[in-house]
């Protein structure tokens, strides 16, 4: 069956102007107006992002016509409210699943991720306690667990959601497990580059990315990806015959039971080791780092090159953004990583 043409990408969508395109229905919701009548809610998700649309007319009739995860075509207006772009839907009909082209609807993470998993495997084969290698070689050889570990996103929304997001997160906590190793070199590397890999491996299960929108499985909803984790790491010592609460992998088990820093926000213990306080700390940075990453993409400017957010209520604030900083970042990483000689003053960049 021949593909569909795609039609406007949700970040070119502009107020004022006529849209058409396919997207996909990441939420619906039958509401009702100030007058008590009906109106019908939906989020359209494609790869460039999310918004949210309207339908007035004839509410309960589209609100039966398709379901959360169905594609439909639409005929629709771009309006402003409340300094949000929204789309006021005035047509639209089904679209079959095999008429699309999937890479259209989930988004995929910007980095190399063939790079990224050679970065982890590098960094498996040079753990020199034996436990904790042979314990990621052995996870590894499940070609299922490995297919979903460098397709997984990180999250369902807040950070490095995307297709490959979870591979480029561990990849960056690698880079970063190199650099705080180099500046406190009593910490227990090994320990940080397994916990790098391994922390976050129960979303492989916790979250679902087959078909956009990426979203919670029942397990994950149920169970969590910290307990999950443990399940499949539990699983796999028993498999190469390695207790699983002595040494080295208990000090690993209670950095994932820990990362998330406080019960509040999921984890079941309180960090209690320096490595286990540090993997936190550099965890919730690169998570954080990339959810402000992606408001730059929506911040307005204030004519001077910096612009606000809209207001982040899991933040309780806005976010003054300067897009030129990531850029000279980006910039700068890829001027080192290029450099075929080692400089005499090695940048930040060139330590990675």
């Amino acid at each position: 069956m021949k593909k569909l043409d795609k039609g406007i990408y949700i970040k070119d969508i502009v107020p004022g102007k006529k849209v058409t395109g396919v997207f996909c229905v990441g939420a619906k919701n039958l509401l009702k107006k100030r007058d008590g009548n009906p109106f019908v809610g939906v989020t359209l998700v494609d790869c460039s992002g999310q918004i949210e649309a309207r339908i007035w007319d004839d509410a309960e009739r589209h609100f039966e016509a398709f379901n959360k995860g169905d594609f439909i075509s639409i005929e629709a207006e771009a309006v402003e409210f409340n300094q949000k772009i929204q789309l006021k839907i005035n047509g639209l009909s089904q679209v079959p699943g095999e008429g699309v082209d999937i890479s259209h609807f989930l988004p995929t993470s910007p980095c190399d991720l063939d790079k990224a998993w050679n970065k982890v495997e590098r960094a498996i084969k040079e753990i020199k306690d034996a436990s904790l290698r042979v314990l990621l070689t052995n996870i590894f050889k499940d070609i299922g667990i490995k297919k979903a570990f460098k397709r997984a996103p990180a999250a369902k929304r807040l950070h490095h959601a995307y297709i490959g997001g979870l591979l480029e997160h561990v990849a960056n906590l690698l880079d970063l497990v190199k650099l705080v190793v180099r500046k406190y070199p009593y910490l227990k590397k090994d320990i940080l580059v397994a916990a790098s890999i391994l922390h976050d491996i129960g979303k492989i299960r916790e979250l679902s990315w087959d078909i956009p929108p990426i979203d919670y499985t029942d397990e994950g909803r149920l169970m969590g990806h910290i307990n999950i984790g443990i399940e499949i790491i539990d699983r796999s010592l028993k498999e190469i015959g390695l207790n699983e609460n002595t040494g080295s992998i208990l000090i690993l088990k209670h950095i994932i039971l820990s990362h998330h820093g406080q019960r509040e926000y999921g984890s079941p213990v309180l960090p209690m080791t320096e490595e286990a306080m540090v993997f936190h700390l550099l965890d919730d940075m690169d998570a954080k780092l990339n959810f402000l990453s992606g408001l730059k993409d929506v911040a307005k400017d204030n004519g001077e090159g910096y612009r606000w957010s809209d207001y982040q209520r899991l933040f309780e604030r806005y976010f003054y953004l300067p897009p030129e900083a990531q850029e000279l970042l980006e910039k700068e990483k890829a001027h080192s990583e290029d450099k075929k000689e080692e400089p005499t003053q090695p940048g930040l960049w060139d330590l990675l």
